[in-house]
């Protein structure tokens, strides 16, 4: 059971856990602070959008082909959609510090890892967004003859560039942490699990396991909520939208439903879940077809992300099946009591010896 005295001993283990968790908590708030001005900035041009339409109503844009309405729409459309891009940064940013926690507290290598590498992919995100914000001042500069104040979009391509850069120091040092804290935590395993590399190979695969669970609470989940506020219910006629909107309610349970499949080694379940991610991965194919032409590079990317992590939940899912009757239960039950009642006496007199061990790198 976790306790607060015990997150305490987590974090302060060691001068690396203690700049693990220092350093994404600082990286946290300086992200989502830029984010939130980022945001500001452009709901600030999309009000000017709207200013300057109402005073030139009369205007063309273009060759005259196009009426005016109908172009200022699709730049509306935009502003209103980049909102909730926003708000997925912060949300990550949120999800991020608890994983981070989250690593330190259960001393997971794996999860160490996937954090590292999702903040350098978090760099490419940043990029989409430059480029984009690039696109968007460029085609109200000169592809709309009624003047637009640009101001708010100018500060939030700036703030743009100065969080990419941000972005890419802290994925630098992350990389480094990383490594530090995953070196720590390795001997974590052979405690845990004893010199059997086979065990510890089984083990490892369910850390993988556990933490695609996690990763997919952010991705899967938020990818498909955040398309059915801005797609799906637009066009909630569509049967596809029904079909999402199912997938959507019924994520979250199928996640917390394999994560105690996983440690009761139940085949049937287990084959439920691995089905049920596909079904996620079909459901999330109906996005990109829905929205592939609206050329919104970074929900693009997000959702193609989601279909990468559901497939290898199922792979995960299926290794982890297959591990299942081996021994490794009695390892990766939650609980105190019931969990030592399953290990053999050999084990249990062997986890005594390992708990007189302790690592301190101060």
């Amino acid at each position: 059971m976790v306790t607060v005295e015990k997150v305490k001993q987590r974090i302060n283990q060691s001068k690396w856990t203690k700049l693990y968790i220092a350093t994404a908590l600082l990286q946290v708030i300086i992200i989502i602070v830029l984010q939130s001005i980022i945001a500001s900035q452009n709901q600030a041009q999309e009000a000017n959008i709207e200013t300057s339409f109402i005073n030139h109503r009369p205007s063309t844009i273009d060759d005259g082909t196009t009426s005016t309405s109908a172009t200022v729409d699709i730049a509306l459309r935009r502003f209103d959609r980049i909102k909730w891009e926003n708000v997925a940064f912060i949300s990550f940013q949120a999800w991020f510090i608890c994983m981070a926690f989250d690593a330190v507290v259960y001393q997971n290598a794996a999860e160490v890892i996937a954090l590292a590498v999702l903040n350098t992919i978090c760099i490419l995100i940043g990029g989409l967004e430059v480029m984009d914000a690039r696109r968007w001042l460029s085609r109200l500069d000169q592809n709309y003859r009624f003047p637009i104040r640009l101001v708010p979009l100018r500060i939030a391509l700036y703030l743009e560039i100065a969080m990419t850069v941000v972005q890419v120091v802290f994925a630098l040092i992350f990389i480094y942490l990383s490594y530090a804290v995953v070196k720590e935590f390795g001997w974590v395993i052979y405690k845990k699990i004893g010199p059997d590399v086979v065990m510890q190979r089984m083990y490892r695969i369910f850390q993988f396991f556990v933490l695609a669970l996690k990763i997919d609470v952010f991705i899967e989940f938020l990818v498909s909520l955040f398309y059915f506020i801005q797609f799906a219910i637009e066009d909630f006629t569509r049967w596809d939208g029904y079909i999402i909107l199912i997938v959507t309610i019924l994520i979250l349970p199928a996640l917390y439903f394999a994560r105690a499949t996983v440690a009761s080694e139940h085949y049937g379940r287990m084959i439920v879940f691995i089905v049920f991610q596909f079904i996620v991965i079909v459901s999330m194919i109906l996005m990109l077809w829905r929205t592939a032409s609206t050329g919104w590079w970074t929900w693009i990317v997000f959702v193609v992300l989601g279909i990468v992590f559901a497939l290898s939940s199922c792979a995960l899912g299926a290794w982890s099946m297959h591990n299942f009757g081996k021994g490794l239960k009695a390892h990766v039950q939650r609980g105190g009591p019931e969990k030592k009642e399953n290990l053999p006496a050999h084990e249990l007199q062997e986890q005594a010896s390992f708990t007189s061990w302790r690592i301190d790198d101060d």
